[in-house]
């Protein structure tokens, strides 16, 4: 938990400090500044918090311009909307379905007190691009009449999703709101969050909540990386069981446009094709027979495959105007026999040029403007072949310059790529860790600077890309906090400071009076870390060896398994046994000793707070999930040494043959228990993750899941057919194997020295 959560870390008060309107106020003298009056003073709206905040109320995305008189109007349900629009406008729906469903309000009249709702060009203005003035508002809020006024109907939804999050319980059905005005646009075009589908498939009204929660954030586009759950009319095999179909896909385009919300479908392909390939229809058309990674990019029938399934997604998403050529890790091109130049770094640049050049000029045709991974294998000097109009949907500080150059001679425009996934296990590094033996800042510091530094660097950003992998299969409600800090500052770029964004999420996401949810967010990354540490690695023997890497074929081949090896089993005739366990696993078991009391105080908290929020409860469900898995991880260790302990007492110290049967019946029983608890917590967990997602690899109308591991990449949630990939290396501990061992030596030692052995039989149904 945050002890001092109003203190600033050095990196945000340095932001501050820079603040050019501070550091030439007149009344601030940093030079003479006592350090505690920079943390206790009151705050300005140039200072920690801006003036929305600092008057009690929160936004995100933060606003442009806010200009408040310093009182507070209160409304109830005597007002009356006035709305200057068409019956059916998406603006007037969302505020009437808005107060009703967040707070119970009407707004049936009865006073002469008015919600006017207007669309009126020209309210933005003082040089901003069209396309970013026709996103912006203007909310005029005074004692009587409150006026949401769009530059055009997307700027006046956005102006009602803020007049929402602004309202302020005061009293029984009273609310307040600040007197002022807050005029309003994004920095940039686009906002891109990131649904990958590789390792499940939501239900529908999940993903339509999904997309009233974006659009709640002002968030205007999803990459929807669909991969196999869609049916794919051309080529149905490649559908899973189960998969969206195309009145499906084309019913949730129509509610994600309503919002104002582009649903862009994602294809991987010519790579991340194992979903495709690894059926036997098209294992013909792998750049290497021996590999189900990538498809050979200079066969015809391969290329007329990619094009059929664009069409499919083209079919199911009408209205959208993008589309997503994933071109991701193509880390093979050329490799396939077809091709005819030799396999080498140059022309396996060229390949890649020339798909792309291709793929876009049929996408043009299709009216659809096309968004790239354009990375490995291109060379920063064949960027310039590339068609103007692209966007490059990955772009960061990790880019040269020469490269962000060559895009911009080009004509390409850029997405600042932030990911809040990559493959961390059970919960996000969003804030500073310790992982894999470095320490980090954490995804959110990453993203809060990310637009204004490789605009810095020259990037002609049209927008921002918050991405979120399923290759560890997290949950999706993991990630709103990381999918709203990218929109965030694609919104307004630089500001507000990350702890106000952190805050005005939490205020927005679970409701104003909600408890203090950052200590919680913390909690379980914590222990999701300590989850992640407690396992040792070794050669797969599971999974076959891989294909390769990025380096090439046959490079980087092993394969992992995450094991934890059992306590040392004590010999049936003098109990001598190898010790070590609790030696080599001491600072785990330490930091387990630790973190069941934060574990515990963590449950407490979000039992509390699901009666507290007034919003996302499911969300908490999922996160109770989440911790209860670390709490069984944490108790699994625990248990472990105290095994350990008990084998070593029966063997080292002195005692009768009864008092060392005893501490083997001890350790018998403390295997037992966690079984139990794996049984106790293991299906409630798939209960709260299936009541928002199908069952994962799941069977339908007879048609079943064909299961064939990618032969280059090892993602965690693929190693199980459904969602057992999270207590796979428990599996693979073989508890009940090496429990059932134990109790096996415990009756030959008992019998061999005429003792009496009690609570080693299974426990009987009546009792």
């Amino acid at each position: 938990m945050d002890r001092y959560p109003f203190l600033l870390s050095l990196r945000e008060l340095c932001k501050v400090l820079s603040d050019r309107a501070l550091v030439k106020s007149n009344w601030l003298n940093l030079s003479i500044l006592p350090l505690f009056v920079l943390f206790f003073s009151p705050l300005s709206s140039n200072g920690f918090v801006n003036d929305l905040r600092a008057s009690g109320y929160s936004l995100i995305p933060a606003p442009q311009k806010i200009q408040l008189s310093g009182q507070d109007i209160v409304l109830n349900n005597s007002w009356a909307i006035e709305a200057r629009l068409g019956k059916g406008n998406t603006a007037l729906k969302s505020l009437r379905s808005g107060v009703a469903g967040l707070f119970g309000l009407e707004f049936t009249g009865g006073s002469t007190n008015k919600i006017i709702l207007e669309v009126k060009p020209g309210i933005i203005g003082g040089g901003i691009a069209d396309e970013l003035a026709a996103q912006g508002y203007r909310l005029e809020i005074h004692p009587g009449l409150i006026r949401v006024i769009g530059n055009a109907e997307a700027g006046l939804f956005y102006g009602v999703q803020s007049f929402l999050q602004l309202l302020r319980p005061v009293s029984n059905n009273e609310f307040s709101l600040p007197e002022g005005v807050i005029t309003d646009w994004p920095d940039l075009e686009l906002r891109f969050i990131h649904w990958d589908t590789k390792h499940h498939q939501d239900r529908l009204e999940t993903l339509k909540r999904y997309l009233g929660q974006a659009a709640f954030f002002k968030a205007n586009a999803v990459a929807f990386e669909i991969e196999d759950k869609y049916e794919y009319p051309s080529h149905p095999v490649i559908g899973a069981p189960g998969a969206f179909t195309k009145s499906e896909i084309q019913e949730l385009t129509a509610y994600a446009l309503e919002r104002y919300i582009q649903l862009v479908p994602v294809v991987q392909a010519p790579s991340h094709m194992a979903y495709v390939l690894k059926h036997e229809e098209f294992a013909h058309l792998r750049a290497d027979s021996s590999s189900n990674y990538h498809i050979c990019m200079c066969d015809e029938e391969a290329m007329q495959l990619i094009f059929d399934m664009y069409q499919d997604m083209i079919d199911a998403t009408p209205g959208v105007n993008y589309f997503f050529v994933s071109t991701d890790e193509v880390y093979y091109a050329g490799v396939c026999g077809k091709c005819e130049k030799e396999y080498n770094d140059i022309n396996r640049s060229q390949i890649w040029v020339d798909y792309v050049n291709r793929v876009h000029k049929w996408m043009s045709k299709h009216n659809r403007r096309m968004l790239s991974w354009v990375e490995y294998p291109l060379l920063a000097e064949h960027i310039t072949q590339l068609p103007a109009g692209l966007i490059d949907g990955i772009v960061g500080t990790y880019r040269s310059k020469e490269w962000i150059q060559n895009e911009n001679k080009a004509g390409i425009r850029q997405l600042a790529y932030s990911s809040m996934q990559g493959a961390e296990l059970l919960f996000p590094n969003y804030f500073p860790t310790n992982y894999r033996n470095k320490g980090i800042e954490g995804r959110l510091e990453d993203a809060s600077d990310n637009v204004v530094d490789v605009q810095n660097m020259g990037a002609n950003l049209i927008g921002v890309f918050a991405a979120a992998w399923d290759d560890a299969g997290l949950h999706n409600e993991t990630f709103w906090l990381g999918w709203a800090t990218v929109t965030q500052y694609g919104w307004t770029a630089g500001k507000p400071l990350l702890k106000q964004n952190i805050a005005d999420f939490m205020d927005a996401f679970y409701g104003m009076d909600s408890p203090y949810m950052v200590g919680i967010y913390k909690g379980l990354e914590e222990g999701a870390r300590f989850y992640e540490s407690i396992w040792d690695t070794e050669i797969s023997k599971e999974r076959n060896p891989g294909y390769g890497n990025s380096y090439g074929k046959g490079v980087g081949t092993e394969r992992y398994d995450l094991v934890l090896n059992m306590p040392a089993l004590p010999s049936a005739a003098d109990l001598k046994r190898n010790s070590g366990f609790k030696t080599r696993y001491s600072g785990q078991i330490g930091k387990a000793s630790q973190l069941i009391y934060e574990n515990d105080r963590l449950i407490n908290q979000l039992m509390f707070a699901t009666t507290r929020v007034t919003r996302n409860r499911y969300n908490l469900e999922v996160l109770l999930s989440i911790a209860y898995i670390e709490r069984f991880s944490i108790n699994t260790l625990l248990r472990l040494g105290e095994i350990d302990t008990h084998l070593q007492n029966a063997y080292k110290n002195g005692g009768s043959h009864s008092s060392k049967v005893g501490q083997l019946v001890g350790a018998y029983k403390l295997a037992g228990q966690i079984l139990e608890e794996q049984d106790a917590v293991w299906p409630q967990l798939v209960a709260t993750w299936e009541k928002s997602r199908f069952e994962k690899c799941r069977s339908v109308d007879g048609k079943n899941f064909v299961h064939v591991l990618d032969d280059v990449k090892d993602h965690f949630a693929d190693r199980r057919l459904g969602l057992e990939y999270m207590i796979a290396p428990f599996e693979r501990m073989r508890i009940k194997e090496w429990r059932d061992k134990l109790g096996g030596i415990i009756e030959e030692y008992a019998k061999a020295n005429h003792v009496a052995v009690s609570g080693v039989e299974p426990i009987r149904l009546e009792d």
